[in-house]
């Protein structure tokens, strides 16, 4: 009988151990994602579906906290979390916009840029830079985005009157489609959806740049989300890169050969 008690002491002790030692998590992450196709998006019956929501449901759910995602522009992305309003903002490039408004950065991969030009001002063989040295091309841009451009490619473009900016990307891609640029330069995972879903794929040809790459990922906020709490996120990330998650979502939206370019920081 006296062996029975110890036991079961033993028992209740481990019992009581793990329950301590088991991470649980009570609160609700709020989470400032793209606003556009694929990126993010919610259908008619407000099921949240792109890039984003799948990554960012795939933190959450290793680390078993509720979210709640929510698609805005940039500038008020970067708005929210300087007035403590987001904890995470993805999937967005490496900038120092969002690491000034608060936030620390925890990479998720990086990523080729790829040039979108209209065929007409385009000769087989060229590379990006040669396109970005005629003068007759004219860029798009999203407003305040240089993730996929250079310092000295933006400066050449706004010192030759070469580029025009609006506040998303669609409006980026529709600027070709409507006659009033050239050229975009952006990632694949923009490229292979806008270029179908406004019909121009027949009046562009796209061009990778494997010499260029651009981290994405998530940036988390400095006042809303402790050190413990920042770490746990990382090394979720840090798993799901090693155990093929990451690749696994990016494999749905990007080909083959686009794909084998991206790699995993």
């Amino acid at each position: 009988m006296q062996i029975l008690k110890a036991l079961l002491v033993i028992v209740m002790g481990f019992a009581v151990e793990a329950a301590f030692a088991k991470d649980i998590c009570s609160r609700q992450f709020i989470v400032g994602t793209n606003n556009y196709q694929p990126m993010y998006f919610r259908n008619s019956g407000g099921q949240a579906g792109g890039v984003d929501e799948e990554l960012i449901s795939a933190i959450m759910a290793r680390r078993e906290c509720g979210y709640n995602s929510r698609g805005m522009a940039r500038p008020v992305a970067v708005e929210s979390l300087k007035r403590n309003q987001l904890d995470l903002i993805l999937l967005v490039a490496e900038n120092n916009i969002y690491s000034d408004a608060g936030a620390d950065y925890i990479p998720l991969f990086r990523s080729v840029r790829e040039l979108v030009v209209r065929k007409s001002k385009y000769k087989k063989g060229q590379t990006v830079a040669d396109v970005f040295a005629n003068k007759k091309v004219i860029f798009g841009n999203l407003i305040g985005s240089r993730a996929v451009m250079t310092e000295s490619e933006y400066q050449l473009l706004i010192k030759e009157k070469r580029l025009i900016q609006v506040p998303d990307a669609a409006g980026v891609f529709a600027l070709i489609q409507k006659g009033r640029t050239d050229a975009v330069i952006a990632t694949p995972l923009l490229n292979n959806y806008l270029v179908k879903d406004l019909k121009i794929e027949n009046d562009v040809v796209t061009v990778a740049d494997r010499n260029f790459t651009t981290s994405l990922g998530i940036y988390v906020s400095r006042k809303r989300v402790g050190p413990q709490e920042r770490q746990r996120l990382e090394e979720i990330v840090h798993k799901m890169k090693k155990d093929g998650t990451i690749e696994k979502i990016l494999s749905k939206y990007l080909t083959i050969d686009q794909l084998s370019s991206v790699s995993y920081e």
